[in-house]
Formats: C-alpha cells, sequence, structure tokens
C-alpha cells in the first residue's frame, strides 16, 4: 500500500531542512587548505565507495558525469586522488583516494561528527542510531528509485551542480 501522499508531503520539509544542513557541515568540518570546497563530497565518497570509475560515482551520486569530470581534476590536481588505467578497459581510468585524500576526508568526518554530537547533545545514543538507519534506508530506496527510472538524467534542473 505504501504512505499516503500528504505524509510524503510532509517528509519533504524535514528533508529540505536537511539538505540545507548538508552544506553548513561541510563548512564546519572543511578543511581549507586541504580539500577543494566542491569536490569535498566527491572525495568522502571515493573514499567509502573503494576505487571506481568515474562513471559509477556520477551514477551513484546521481550527478552528470561533466560534474564528476570538474571534481576529479579538482581532486587529482590538489594530490587527493590518483588514477590507473582500468585492466579490464585500458580506455577507462580507475580512480582511488592517495593516502592523503583518506587522512583529508578522516579530518573532514570526524569535524562533521563533533559538530552533529554537539547539535543532537540532548539526544540518546539508541535514538540517532534508529535515525540513522531510517535515514539510510529511505536514501537507499529513493536513490534506487531514481536510478531505476532514470531521473537522474532526464531533467537538467535536478542535476547536482545547476540549481
Amino acid at each position: 500500500m505504501g504512505p499516503k501522499l500528504e505524509t510524503c508531503g510532509e517528509l519533504l520539509r524535514p528533508l529540505r531542512a536537511l539538505m540545507g544542513l548538508k552544506q553548513v557541515a561541510l563548512q564546519r568540518g572543511y578543511v581549507a587548505d586541504q580539500v577543494p570546497y566542491a569536490a569535498a563530497g566527491l572525495l568522502t565518497e571515493l573514499v567509502f565507495r573503494g576505487e571506481c570509475r568515474a562513471s559509477e560515482l556520477a551514477h551513484h551520486r546521481v550527478v552528470d558525469a561533466s560534474v564528476v569530470s570538474r571534481q576529479v581534476a579538482q581532486l587529482e590536481q590538489a594530490g587527493l586522488i590518483s588514477r590507473r588505467p582500468d585492466p579490464a578497459d585500458r580506455r577507462v581510468s580507475l580512480l582511488r583516494a592517495t593516502p592523503e585524500g583518506e587522512t583529508a576526508v578522516a579530518e573532514l568526518e570526524r569535524r562533521k561528527a563533533e559538530w552533529i554530537a554537539e547539535a543532537l547533545g540532548d539526544w540518546e545514543d539508541a535514538d540517532v542510531r534508529e535515525l540513522t538507519r531510517l535515514l539510510g534506508d529511505a536514501a537507499n530506496d529513493i536513490r534506487r528509485r531514481t536510478i531505476d527510472q532514470g531521473i537522474c538524467h532526464a531533467d537538467p534542473a535536478t542535476r547536482e551542480g545547476t540549481r
């Protein structure tokens, strides 16, 4: 049966608020001398996913390949990622975070976690764990539905970097 349309409409308000806080969290954790600001999310994704193609990053982040390409160039120039030919298809590169990139992401994540811990200081740990599970499940289902329907490429207005 699924949730009611009205319930999903109510969910949009806190989701919008969380999306706005994404920028605040990035700014709180941002290490200006280490990571290009616009590419911090991509570097974090690469650290957590491990070595992969740029097209896989674009697909998973639900953004256009041109966004990933620009950010990859920034990260490579900063020495935070490296590339090597894909043994399965030497026309394509595999991207990997360098040790410096992994260290920068660890620091970024630590700073963001400290900020969230302070903001949620009155919450019980179990409540934060439950919220984490629910948000993770919702994000996975929404991402899967978005990718399955091809929405990430259908409407340029929905692409990251064009808002």
